[in-house]
């Protein structure tokens, strides 16, 4: 018998049995074979808020994060909106490939003593006061104190079983680009590039991550595209797209088509129940607006752990009272604070058609010429520790007043409903 069985090997999976597995048996289940998983190597933006809730990892080591994020480009048609980490004297973090890293939080939790199973999925779960008890698809059971899932957006059935909500969910695209080391510099110095465009999707971002010797690029699809006309609006966009072909001209696309998947968004009421938590993207606890995964998951795994272990020395029942502590750390360190300003900046951008070029435009310009907005973006992507979200009604009211004075008029309502998100 297992303390803890961890169902979902991404990273909050994974981030989650690196830790426990230190003072608990833990089993890894992942429903994906192991080649598959490292078909597709992510090229993501880590920032140094993270590596606060992860701190035993070498961030110097180059074949997990090939190098140092310093610059952002928050781009509209009009500007250039750059925020540089070292007008304010440190870098934003890093650049991960993030498969390398969930290889290697995986390899920690079996040097460890923990065991990963591959190419299993869960077909049916029980519980009683006494286990949780699990059988895979392959006719194997197994028994544990404690259920954690952490299976991202691969399908919530497991957690629907169990009672527990579900994340609203949207299709997603990226795909990777690549070209020599002095090309990349040559093409942009910024590191992480965000682009908003009611045309190419009233979701979400367009967005370009640069790693070393490649980057990767995509978007969050509208409602009611289908897979295929994602996949066929992306290569319009690297083709023709103008405002981004600067910054990828000469690359070309590798041997792995363009990643479509689904994508969660907007964390759901609770993460616990007896013998069972919810963790990462499972829960929809990614920012609403900038689409980060890598910090909910990290956080949630993180906060569980340290839950989690004072209960297992106690010989806990683990039910949904003594889980709950979890809840409410990871509202107060994470969803009531830093992740407001995801939820206001996606009702205000998201919500306002096509009147978000003009909003977005507004923003863009004040980045370029005010540096207490560059600021406060380096304080948030430095550290969530004491994040002040009055910052947030302040740019709003600064985007705002910047607006011409009929569109104030028409977009009034919609500025005063994202202050009370």
């Amino acid at each position: 018998m297992f303390d803890i069985i961890v169902v979902g090997a991404g990273i909050s999976g994974t981030t989650f049995a690196h830790k426990v597995s230190k003072f608990a048996k833990t089993l890894l289940i992942e429903g994906k074979d192991e080649k598959s998983k490292r078909e597709t190597l992510l090229t993501n933006i880590f920032p140094e808020h993270n590596c606060e809730f992860l701190t035993d990892i070498d961030y110097s080591d180059k074949s997990l994060f090939p190098c140092v994020h310093y610059k952002i480009n928050y781009m509209s048609h009009k500007y250039n909106g750059i925020v540089d980490s070292m007008e304010f004297g440190a870098p934003f973090g890093y650049i991960s490939y993030t498969e390398k890293l969930i290889d290697h939080l995986m390899q920690t939790c079996e040097n460890n003593g923990g065991t990963v199973k591959f190419d299993e999925k869960i077909s049916k779960v029980s519980r009683n006061s006494e286990k949780v008890e699990v059988i895979s698809n392959k006719g194997n059971v197994y028994s544990g104190k404690l259920l954690a899932i952490a299976t991202g957006s691969y399908g919530f059935d497991l957690q629907k079983s169990l009672g527990f909500e579900i994340p609203d969910s949207y299709k997603g695209v990226y795909v990777h680009l690549y070209g020599d080391e002095d090309r990349l510099k040559e093409l942009s110095d910024f590191n992480y590039l965000f682009h908003i465009n009611h045309k190419i999707s009233d979701k979400g971002p367009f967005f370009i991550n640069k790693g070393s010797h490649r980057l990767s690029t995509g978007f969050l699809g509208k409602s009611n595209e289908t897979y295929e006309e994602i996949v066929s609006k992306l290569n319009r966009i690297l083709d023709s797209y103008k405002p981004i072909q600067p910054y990828i001209a000469g690359l070309k696309k590798g041997p792995v088509k363009p990643v479509i998947g689904e994508i969660s968004k907007h964390p759901i009421k609770n993460f616990s129940r007896d013998r069972a938590i919810v963790l990462g993207e499972a829960g929809g606890i990614v920012t609403s607006f900038f689409y980060e995964g890598l910090l909910g998951g990290i956080v949630s795994a993180d906060i569980a752990s340290k839950v989690i272990e004072p209960l297992l020395e106690s010989n806990s029942n683990f039910t949904r009272n003594e889980l709950y502590e979890y809840d409410r750390e990871l509202r107060t360190k994470l969803l009531d604070t830093y992740f407001k300003n995801g939820a206001a900046s996606e009702y205000l951008f998201y919500s306002s058609g096509s009147a978000m070029k003009i909003i977005w435009e507004t923003y863009t310009k004040f980045i370029t010429e005010n540096s207490t907005i560059r600021r406060y973006v380096w304080d948030a992507i430095r550290s969530i520790e004491g994040y002040d979200v009055k910052r947030d009604r302040w740019l709003g009211e600064q985007i705002f007043k910047n607006l011409p004075f009929l569109t104030k008029i028409t977009l009034g309502p919609l500025f005063l409903k994202a202050m009370f998100k």
